[in-house]
Protein backbone atom coordinates (compact mmCIF):
# COMPACT_ATOMS: atom_id res chain seq x y z
CA UNK A 1 0.00 0.00 0.00
CA UNK A 2 1.53 3.38 -0.67
CA UNK A 3 0.47 6.24 1.81
CA UNK A 4 2.13 9.12 -0.20
CA UNK A 5 4.47 9.96 -3.28
CA UNK A 6 6.85 12.99 -3.57
CA UNK A 7 5.81 12.55 -7.08
CA UNK A 8 2.59 13.88 -6.63
CA UNK A 9 3.19 16.81 -4.85
CA UNK A 10 6.27 18.03 -6.73
CA UNK A 11 4.07 17.25 -10.21
CA UNK A 12 0.92 18.66 -8.94
CA UNK A 13 -0.14 22.44 -10.11
CA UNK A 14 -0.07 24.00 -6.97
CA UNK A 15 3.44 23.37 -6.40
CA UNK A 16 6.06 26.33 -7.04
CA UNK A 17 7.88 25.84 -9.77
CA UNK A 18 10.70 28.13 -7.97
CA UNK A 19 10.86 25.51 -5.31
CA UNK A 20 13.58 22.42 -5.42
CA UNK A 21 11.74 19.22 -5.98
CA UNK A 22 12.40 18.03 -2.53
CA UNK A 23 9.77 20.13 -0.76
CA UNK A 24 7.30 17.86 -2.23
CA UNK A 25 9.04 15.47 -0.01
CA UNK A 26 9.22 17.01 3.20
CA UNK A 27 5.84 16.72 4.73
CA UNK A 28 6.67 12.63 4.16
CA UNK A 29 10.13 12.73 5.32
CA UNK A 30 8.73 14.35 8.94
CA UNK A 31 6.37 11.62 9.19
CA UNK A 32 8.58 8.72 8.19
CA UNK A 33 11.58 10.20 10.76
CA UNK A 34 8.74 10.52 13.55
CA UNK A 35 7.77 6.72 12.96
CA UNK A 36 11.29 5.55 13.03
CA UNK A 37 11.92 7.66 16.31
CA UNK A 38 8.71 5.12 17.41
CA UNK A 39 10.59 2.53 16.46
CA UNK A 40 8.37 1.64 13.73
CA UNK A 41 10.93 1.54 10.61
CA UNK A 42 9.64 -1.24 8.48
CA UNK A 43 12.07 -4.31 8.38
CA UNK A 44 13.47 -4.01 4.86
CA UNK A 45 14.81 -0.84 5.97
CA UNK A 46 16.19 -2.49 9.26
CA UNK A 47 17.53 -5.25 6.60
CA UNK A 48 19.26 -3.61 4.23
CA UNK A 49 20.05 0.23 5.23
CA UNK A 50 20.07 -0.10 9.42
CA UNK A 51 22.51 2.69 9.88
CA UNK A 52 20.73 5.24 7.58
CA UNK A 53 17.67 4.49 9.87
CA UNK A 54 19.51 4.98 13.01
CA UNK A 55 21.09 8.57 11.16
CA UNK A 56 17.75 9.32 10.76
CA UNK A 57 16.89 9.34 14.24
CA UNK A 58 20.03 10.34 15.43
CA UNK A 59 19.05 13.62 13.64
CA UNK A 60 22.58 12.82 11.40
CA UNK A 61 20.03 12.03 8.13
CA UNK A 62 17.07 14.25 7.27
CA UNK A 63 13.88 11.74 6.88
CA UNK A 64 13.04 13.40 3.62
CA UNK A 65 16.85 12.85 2.64
CA UNK A 66 16.29 8.70 3.68
CA UNK A 67 12.90 8.70 1.99
CA UNK A 68 14.36 10.44 -1.27
CA UNK A 69 17.62 8.31 -1.22
CA UNK A 70 16.27 4.65 -0.22
CA UNK A 71 12.63 4.94 -0.59
CA UNK A 72 12.14 6.51 -3.99
CA UNK A 73 9.88 9.34 -2.61
CA UNK A 74 7.29 6.71 -1.57
CA UNK A 75 6.15 6.05 1.68
CA UNK A 76 4.47 2.61 1.63
CA UNK A 77 3.56 -0.29 3.86
CA UNK A 78 7.30 -2.02 3.49
CA UNK A 79 8.29 1.86 5.18
CA UNK A 80 7.05 0.84 8.47
CA UNK A 81 6.50 -2.21 10.50
CA UNK A 82 3.24 -3.77 11.88
CA UNK A 83 2.25 -1.26 14.53
CA UNK A 84 3.61 1.76 12.11
CA UNK A 85 1.59 0.39 9.50
CA UNK A 86 -1.53 0.13 11.73
CA UNK A 87 -1.36 4.10 12.99
CA UNK A 88 -0.45 5.08 9.27
CA UNK A 89 -3.37 3.46 7.59
CA UNK A 90 -5.47 5.11 9.55
CA UNK A 91 -3.37 8.42 10.41
CA UNK A 92 -2.42 9.03 7.14
CA UNK A 93 -4.76 7.14 4.52
CA UNK A 94 -7.53 8.67 2.60
CA UNK A 95 -9.49 9.45 5.55
CA UNK A 96 -6.81 10.20 7.89
CA UNK A 97 -5.74 13.65 9.65
CA UNK A 98 -1.96 13.65 8.66
CA UNK A 99 -2.43 16.28 5.69
CA UNK A 100 -5.25 18.52 7.55
CA UNK A 101 -2.85 18.57 10.75
CA UNK A 102 0.25 19.26 8.77
CA UNK A 103 -0.82 21.98 6.91
CA UNK A 104 -3.29 24.00 10.09
CA UNK A 105 0.10 23.84 11.85
CA UNK A 106 2.56 23.64 9.18
CA UNK A 107 0.93 25.66 5.96
CA UNK A 108 3.36 28.14 6.01
CA UNK A 109 6.16 25.77 5.02
CA UNK A 110 4.23 23.64 2.65
CA UNK A 111 6.43 23.12 -0.13
CA UNK A 112 8.75 26.28 0.46
CA UNK A 113 10.73 24.99 3.36
CA UNK A 114 13.20 22.19 4.13
CA UNK A 115 12.86 19.52 7.04
CA UNK A 116 15.51 21.38 8.70
CA UNK A 117 13.03 24.24 9.16
CA UNK A 118 10.18 22.46 10.30
CA UNK A 119 10.08 22.64 14.48
CA UNK A 120 10.11 19.13 14.82
CA UNK A 121 9.48 19.21 18.69
CA UNK A 122 5.50 20.70 18.01
CA UNK A 123 5.66 18.38 15.34
CA UNK A 124 6.42 15.26 17.06
CA UNK A 125 3.63 17.10 20.25
CA UNK A 126 1.34 17.29 17.35
CA UNK A 127 1.56 13.65 15.95
CA UNK A 128 1.96 11.85 19.83
CA UNK A 129 -1.53 13.67 20.88
CA UNK A 130 -3.09 12.21 17.88
CA UNK A 131 -1.10 8.57 19.07
CA UNK A 132 -2.26 9.09 22.47
CA UNK A 133 -5.67 10.93 21.85
CA UNK A 134 -6.68 7.93 19.22
CA UNK A 135 -8.49 10.38 16.77
CA UNK A 136 -6.68 9.19 13.77
CA UNK A 137 -9.63 9.70 11.16
CA UNK A 138 -12.25 12.15 9.93
CA UNK A 139 -15.78 11.24 9.34
CA UNK A 140 -16.76 10.69 5.69
CA UNK A 141 -18.42 13.56 3.93
CA UNK A 142 -21.70 11.73 4.24
CA UNK A 143 -21.61 11.85 8.26
CA UNK A 144 -20.70 15.39 8.44
CA UNK A 145 -23.50 16.85 9.01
Amino acid sequence: MKYDDANWHCGSDTFPEDQPEEYGATHIGLFLKWCFIQGWAGALHMREEPDAVHAVIAGRLSGTEFLLTYCDGKLTNESLNAPGNAFAEKYYGDRGLYLQDYSEHFSHHEYSSPESAHDFTAFSSLLNGRLKSGKLTRKPWWKRW
